[in-house]
């Protein structure tokens, strides 16, 4: 059994290596065509002492690079007719390369042999084709044809490529999926999942083959985009090797991101427009960035006041503890923090958010190891508009934690057992507008205060029902977060 695993391993290796060791005979065989050529003038003559070495280097790296490629091509993926033509150019590359080697040792005992160079001349066209297809099975088939310059295609005929093509003019009337998602799939991920290159056995080209999923099973789930595979491998670690787009290839931005993670919450609809769906602040302020749009409701979520640039260092050491730093809009300088991958972001590690303390007006510590210790750093982000606290130790025993927040419109508590006293504080806040407060254990008669203290706020308190008070008036509703 131990022999079986580490043969797959040494098979898993070698197929992995393929796109390594591919340039090799490429790079080797060239230099052997142009050794040739030169060598046929009586001038160069003595290149010819080079060639047999040259040769049996590429002629070994060629078969080395088709057993290579095979190993790889059982991982599956792949279009097969693309497969089976790139494969077949791969081995005639490398029949021709010993073929040429035997000759030119012919060639050194006998004489010149008259088929060397029209057979140099085939192997650099099966090389073309082989590299061709090659790429194709890699990045799609349309991957340097969707590159080239309008002219270019024009000429060469590639100019009916599909570009899509905003049908609006204000963001409000765009539809989520059709003009707003779509364009990102196109963008960043079908060059591996498409028909050509079933990376996963995963398409992407449309609804019904997203839902449809992949080897894996399904990659979305409507409503839950941190349970949607669609999503969570695209916020993995850059050196996890299962991160969507991998690593070294054009990765999302931050606002696209965004922009999937809202579709999916929205339950991965069709023909919805933007303004028909509910937003959330943060959605809000990628949308009022986007071109073409008019201003969306003023978003008080964002201040209008220009702010410098964060340092680069310090977001550079938040990152480092796979915390997610990201502009709020494509013109802003305020930035958002998330610690979704961050769970063992603690007390001690608050001290890397008070360099970005003028530029982050969202943070989002749901799920780490803080405690009330935590509370006097954040009493030091004056800038924050919108705090997360979902499922932490805090407890919000100490006098007044967020006083020194004033301008803290959202705050969410879900599933953190803070203390009366710390929610009863809050009424400070005067700018404070949306609070959840599902799972807390939060009593009724702390909420009614609390409202009665802020008429204006919003109190979410999820799906439990309030014990009505005798004196309440207040409706208390679910919201969307």
């Amino acid at each position: 059994m131990r022999l079986l695993a580490d043969a797959g391993s040494w098979s898993m290796f070698m197929g992995r290596s393929h796109p390594l060791v591919v340039h090799l005979p490429i790079g080797i065989l060239i230099i052997a065509f142009v050794l040739a050529v030169l060598a046929r003038s009586s001038g160069r003559a003595s290149l010819k002492a080079a060639l047999p070495p040259v040769l049996l280097a590429a002629a070994i790296s060629a078969v080395y690079s088709c057993i290579a490629g095979y190993m790889l091509s059982l991982d599956g993926g792949y279009d097969d007719q693309l497969l089976q033509t790139h494969q077949w150019l791969g081995i005639g590359v490398a029949v021709i390369s010993i073929l040429l080697y035997i000759l030119e040792k012919i060639a050194i005992r006998k004489g010149p042999v008259k088929l060397q160079l029209p057979l140099f001349l085939v192997m650099v066209l099966l090389l073309s084709a082989a590299g061709h297809y090659g790429g194709s099975l890699t990045h799609g088939e349309d991957y340097l044809t969707k590159a080239m310059p309008p002219g270019l295609r024009k000429l060469t005929g590639n100019d009916t490529r599909s570009t899509h093509v905003a049908t609006y003019t204000n963001i409000g009337d765009a539809k989520l999926y059709e003009d707003l998602v779509v364009p990102v799939l196109t963008e960043r991920c079908y060059g591996c999942h498409n028909e050509q290159k079933l990376k996963g056995g995963l398409r992407l080209e449309s609804l019904e083959q997203i839902r449809r999923g992949g080897e894996h099973g399904p990659v979305l789930k409507d409503s839950l985009p941190e349970e949607s595979e669609l999503y969570k491998r695209l916020i993995l670690s850059e050196n996890d090797e299962h991160r969507m787009p991998p690593k070294g290839k054009p990765q999302l931005a931050p606002q696209e991101l965004e922009l999937l993670y809202w579709w999916i919450a929205q339950g991965a609809p069709t023909g919805k427009a933007v303004k028909d769906l509910p937003k959330t602040a943060r959605i809000q302020a990628v949308l009022a960035g986007m071109v073409p749009s008019r201003p969306l409701d003023k978003n008080e979520f964002v201040p209008e006041v220009a702010v410098s640039k964060a340092s680069e260092k310090s977001i550079a050491a938040l990152e480092a503890k796979g915390v997610k730093v990201m502009p709020i809009g494509a013109e802003s300088n305020y930035v958002a923090v998330s610690c979704i991958n961050a769970i063992d972001f603690n007390d001690k590690d608050m001290a890397l958010l008070l360099p970005l303390q003028a530029q982050l007006i969202w943070l989002d510590l749901s799920g780490t190891g803080i405690t009330d210790a935590a509370f006097p750093t954040i009493a030091k982000l004056s800038k924050l508009t919108r705090l997360e606290l979902k499922h932490t130790a805090m407890k919000g025993n100490l006098p007044d934690p967020l006083a020194a927040c004033t301008e803290l419109r959202y705050l969410n508590f879900t599933g953190t057992k803070i203390a009366d006293a710390g929610i009863l504080s809050l009424g400070k806040n005067k700018k404070l507008q949306q609070i959840y407060l599902y799972q807390t254990g939060i009593q009724p008669a702390t909420m009614q205060q609390l409202q009665q203290t802020m008429p204006k706020l919003l109190i979410d308190t999820g799906a439990s029902q309030m014990e009505q008070l005798a004196s309440d008036t207040t409706v208390y509703r679910r919201i969307q977060s």
